[in-house]
């Protein structure tokens, strides 16, 4: 067993600070997006291969949770675009998508890749359990999040985690035009109008809570647009997680089967 990551000041971390073991990983997240060998063509998203991040903070959680060799099923896995980054990484990646022609290309770098509408997928047509299931700006998407959780997680091994990213609901800006009297749906971004489900922190804690997964670690993304190269990043990510109910534009979470849990 590696030796737990030191505690880090931009990380959330709901527990006492045990629920995540360190990676063997030679590599960092960044590395590894910086040699990415994927295209976007044909994905949702570009892949995002700027510091602190959505794609950033969402390898790295995975990378800091397994070891080259271990399994990831990815939900949502468009392209496999993201899904390239982790095989990079030494992953074996399966995925799911409800999208025919993605999933084809998704097939390039996951092992297997299953079709169709994630709320009536059956688990036990997955051939593997995993140690992580992956969701990146997917749960939005779905009428029930928390009932796909629930059936996914008996498909993790002991020990395994579930990461994943979504938006935050209660970004200063959606705020704002709530105040203005606004709510107006977009082709992307935290109002996309494909969007089902919206959450805030504390409501996305207690919805994976009634999947049966405690929260371990939970951090928010704070995209500035004009700053792209690491330090100043660095910067605007940790003085945005001081706030981040407030400044998230997405919530990147890692948690562990177990019960409910709350933010303190």
């Amino acid at each position: 067993m590696p030796p737990e990551p030191s505690p880090d000041p931009t990380v959330l971390d709901l527990t006492d600070g045990t629920g995540v073991r360190a990676g063997a990983h030679t590599r960092s997240a960044l590395e590894l997006l910086a040699v990415s060998r994927t295209t976007d063509e044909h994905g949702y998203v570009q892949l995002q291969t700027i510091p602190y991040r959505g794609h950033h903070l969402l390898a790295q959680a995975v990378l800091d949770v397994t070891r080259p060799g271990d399994r990831v099923l990815e939900g949502g896995v468009s392209s496999g675009y993201f899904a390239a980054v982790l095989a990079d990484a030494g992953l074996r990646v399966d995925g799911h998508e409800i999208d025919p022609a993605a999933a084809e290309e998704a097939r390039r770098v996951c092992e297997h890749v299953f079709v169709g509408d994630l709320d009536t997928f059956d688990p036990a047509e997955l051939p593997h359990d995993y140690e992580v299931l992956l969701f990146g700006d997917t749960l939005e998407h779905l009428p029930d999040p928390p009932a796909v959780l629930a059936r996914l997680r008996t498909r993790l091994v002991p020990g395994g985690h579930l990461v994943l990213s979504i938006p935050n609901i209660a970004n200063w800006a959606v705020r704002l035009g709530l105040l203005a009297g606004h709510f107006d749906y977009a082709e992307r971004g935290i109002l996309d109008r494909t969007h089902l489900r919206f959450y805030t922190r504390a409501t996305l804690v207690d919805m994976l809570g009634q999947a049966g997964f405690e929260v371990t670690r939970l951090v928010a993304t704070v995209p500035v647009p004009a700053l792209r190269s690491e330090a100043p990043a660095r910067l605007a990510h940790r003085v945005g997680n001081l706030r981040p109910s407030l400044f998230a534009y997405t919530f990147v979470v890692t948690a562990r089967a177990g019960g409910p849990s709350s933010p303190r």
